[in-house]
C-alpha cells in the first residue's frame, strides 16, 4: 500500500487539535466539578442548618406541650379548688343563717358573762336562803330558765359563729391558693407562649434556609446536566482521537512495512550476487555470508 506522507501529517496535525481541544475541555471539566462541589458544599451547609433549626424548633414545641401540660394539671386543681370554694360557700351561707336565726331569738341585750353570773348569784340565793318564799323561789327560778334559756341561744349563736369562721379560714386559704395557681399559670402562659413564638420563628427560619438549599440545589441539578454533556463531548473527543490515533497508527505502520519491504528487496538482490560469487569459488566478505544466512541461501 502505498502511504501518502501529507496524509499522515494531516492526520497528525488532527490529532493534535483534538488532543489540544481533550485538555480544553478537561480542564472545563475541572472548573465546573469545582463550581459544582462549592455548590454541593454550600446546599450541603444549609440542609444541615436546616436540620439544626427543625430540631430546635422540635426542643421548643416539647418545652411549649410540657408546660401546657403543667398548665392543664394547674387548671384541673384550680377547679377542684373551686368546686371546694363552692361547697364552703354554700357551708359559710347555712351557718351564717343559723346564727342569725338565733340572733333573732334573743330577748336580753346582755353580754354572756353577765347572764352567767346572773344564774349563778340566783342559784346561790336558792341554795343558801332557808327563808325564801314560794313566790320568790318560782321568780327566781323562772328568771334561772329565762337567762339559761338566753344563755343557750348566745352558746348557739358563738357555736356557729365559730364554724361559720372556720370555713371563712378554709375560704381564705383555698383563696389564696388559687391566686396563687392563678399566678403560676400566668407565668407558665408567658413561658409557653415564649416558646411557642420561638418554635414558628425558627420553623419559619428553617423554612427561609430550606428555600436557599433548594435554590443550591438546583444549581447543583444545573452543574451535573453541564458536566453530564461535558463528560458527553469529551468521550466523543476520546473516541475521535482514538480512530484518529489508530489511523495514524496504521499509516506509520504500513510506511514502515513499506520501508522494510523496499529495504528487503535491495538487500536479496545482494544476497543473491553473494550467491553467484560463492558457486564461483570467490571469496565472499563477512556481510555477505550473513545475506546468504539470512535468507536461508546457504
Amino acid at each position: 500500500m502505498k502511504v501518502d506522507p501529507e496524509e499522515i501529517r494531516r492526520i497528525k496535525q488532527e490529532l493534535e487539535a483534538l488532543e489540544k481541544e481533550k485538555r480544553e475541555i478537561e480542564m472545563k471539566l475541572e472548573e465546573l466539578q469545582k463550581e459544582l462541589n462549592t455548590w454541593v458544599q454550600k446546599r450541603d451547609e444549609k440542609n444541615n442548618e436546616v436540620r439544626q433549626l427543625r430540631e430546635k424548633a422540635r426542643e421548643y414545641r416539647a418545652k411549649r406541650d410540657e408546660i401546657n401540660e403543667k398548665i392543664k394539671a394547674l387548671k384541673k386543681n384550680r377547679e377542684e379548688i373551686n368546686a371546694k370554694l363552692d361547697l364552703l360557700y354554700q357551708e359559710a351561707l347555712e351557718y351564717r343563717t343559723k346564727r342569725d336565726e338565733y340572733r333573732q331569738l334573743r330577748r336580753l341585750r346582755i353580754p354572756k358573762e353577765k347572764i352567767e353570773e346572773r344564774i349563778e348569784k340566783l342559784e346561790w340565793e336558792l341554795q343558801t336562803n332557808p327563808n325564801i318564799t314560794p313566790e320568790r323561789e318560782k321568780q327566781i327560778v323562772d328568771q334561772i330558765q329565762v337567762l339559761a334559756t338566753e344563755l343557750e341561744i348566745l352558746q348557739q349563736i358563738e357555736r356557729f359563729n365559730n364554724k361559720l369562721q372556720e370555713v371563712r379560714k378554709k375560704i381564705d386559704q383555698l383563696k389564696k391558693a388559687r391566686r396563687a395557681i392563678n399566678l403560676e399559670i400566668q407565668k407558665l402562659a408567658n413561658q409557653s407562649q415564649q416558646f411557642h413564638e420561638q418554635m414558628i420563628k425558627t420553623y419559619q427560619r428553617a423554612d427561609e434556609v430550606k428555600k436557599e438549599a433548594d435554590e443550591y440545589h438546583q444549581k447543583v441539578v444545573e452543574l451535573r446536566e453541564k458536566i453530564r454533556e461535558v463528560r458527553r463531548q469529551l468521550r466523543e473527543i476520546e473516541r475521535k482521537i482514538l480512530e484518529y490515533d489508530q489511523r495514524h497508527k496504521e499509516l506509520i505502520a504500513y510506511k514502515l512495512v513499506a520501508r522494510m519491504r523496499a529495504r528487503r528487496d535491495a538487500n536479496f538482490e545482494k544476497a543473491v550476487q553473494a550467491l553467484e560469487k560463492f558457486k564461483r569459488g570467490e571469496k565472499l566478505t563477512l556481510d555477505e555470508i550473513l545475506l546468504l544466512q539470512r535468507y536461508n541461501l546457504v
